[in-house]
């Protein structure tokens, strides 16, 4: 029986299939490459330590797969982590290791991040983060905004994406906002919704993962949740 911790299979998937993908003029992969302007000079390789250190965090497979929309400016592309701030690496707020590698002072902090983590520490680790996009959109010659992800862009990382899914074995699937919604649909992943924490949603966010946690422990999945 194989005895390699799964984390280390994920490891090896992003190290083919993510990090060596090109930067674009609107998508960043942070993971590669690093903006001077905005990055410490080792800013990539930092995140990919991050990274690391957050699967390695991870002593048996998660119960959840959470999957959010594409990585966000002041979150995932400067920490390397899915919903988590460089802010939180740096205050040890989280249950891993990892630095800052952003210039900025002080380091980036993600509300989207903040209410996830606000709301889920406790629940660490039966769940596992990532998103259906793992570069950071942004509109062309504006490297700090986000933008939607195009369908093509969606499709372009439905593999690993899969890949991913079946790589974790997590027991429930939840899609974390409309896009995330969207690329689970594509590559035919059952799963359940719920709203993304931005723009308002934190109330209804915070209501329905409290739903998801306790279907999992047992009881029956809203129908809610399973509709939308």
């Amino acid at each position: 029986m194989d005895q390699t911790p799964f984390w280390e299979n994920i490891w090896g998937l992003l190290e083919e299939r993510l990090f060596p993908v090109p930067s674009g003029p609107d998508l960043f992969n942070q993971y590669k490459d690093n903006d001077p302007e905005y990055d410490l000079p080792d800013g990539s390789r930092i995140r990919r330590e991050n990274l690391k250190n957050y699967l390695m965090s991870f002593k048996k497979r998660p119960e959840i797969l959470l999957v959010g929309e594409a990585a966000g400016p002041w979150g995932c592309r400067f920490s390397g982590v899915p919903f988590t701030s460089e802010y939180q690496l740096q205050k040890r707020e989280l249950p891993f290791k990892g630095q800052r590698s952003s210039r900025h002072e002080p380091p980036y902090k993600e509300s989207s991040g903040s209410i996830l983590w606000g709301t889920l520490l406790p629940e660490f680790p039966r769940f596992f983060l990532w998103n259906a996009v793992p570069l950071h959109p942004h509109k062309e010659g504006r490297p700090l905004t986000i933008r939607t992800p195009g369908p093509q862009e969606i499709m372009d990382f439905s593999p690993l994406l899969k890949e991913l899914w079946k790589a974790i074995g997590a027991r429930r699937v939840i899609a974390v906002g409309r896009k995330a919604q969207s690329a689970l649909e594509a590559i035919e992943v059952p799963h359940g919704y719920v709203r993304h924490p931005s723009q308002s949603g934190a109330p209804e966010f915070r209501e329905d993962i409290k739903k998801v946690f306790s279907a999992v422990k047992g009881n029956p999945v809203s129908k809610k949740l399973k509709s939308r």
